[in-house]
């Protein structure tokens, strides 16, 4: 019996340590694994606060839930309580734009603009042209560059909320409609 007894034992402090042994592998290797991980980057680009003032000619009625007019080289826009917009077409000579905007909005305190360039059937995403403005009442601006001065493109604004809405508007400097 005694003998049983020991043996049982044994066999028990094997199994012990063999798990102890197993569960302290599986937290170095979780340890390891934590430490080898790659982070995803935050690749959010944010337009950048300007003291600039922001001149939006050639709109009839500021008040308007949606209205454009290219007037000058630049595409002014205003929006009052939408989700999101798509401009028209237009051209860009120089290859680049410079937005400037402002918003006011509840809930979600952001809104982006995004440039879509014209192909045969549809319109497809330009990589990095993806701008978020913050919705606190300041002007924001920011520039996208390398654009194609022969094809076309058109700006969509957009706001992650189907509860709120946003208010505001924006330039689109260096344009040809």
């Amino acid at each position: 019996m005694k003998k049983t007894k020991r043996i049982v034992l044994l066999v028990l402090a094997v199994v012990v340590l063999l798990l102890a042994a197993y569960a302290g592998k599986t937290v170095l290797d979780l340890k390891n694994s934590a430490a080898t991980e790659v982070q995803e980057e935050d690749s959010t680009r944010w337009a950048e606060l300007t003291s600039d003032p922001l001149t939006l000619e050639g709109i009839a009625d500021g008040s308007a839930k949606y209205a454009s007019a290219a007037v000058n080289g630049s595409l002014n826009l205003v929006f009052n309580g939408i989700w999101s917009r798509q401009t028209d077409y237009f051209t860009v000579p120089g290859g680049s734009l410079t937005i400037t905007g402002y918003g006011t909005a509840e809930g979600t305190q952001r809104y982006k603009i995004s440039v879509w360039q014209k192909v045969a059937g549809g319109a497809q995403y330009v990589n990095d042209s993806t701008y978020y403005f913050k919705t606190d009442g300041q002007n924001y601006r920011c520039v996208i560059s390398g654009l194609d001065p022969a094809a076309s493109y058109r700006l969509t604004i957009s706001y992650d909320s189907s509860r709120y809405y946003l208010y505001g508007g924006l330039k689109v400097e260096g344009i040809a409609a």
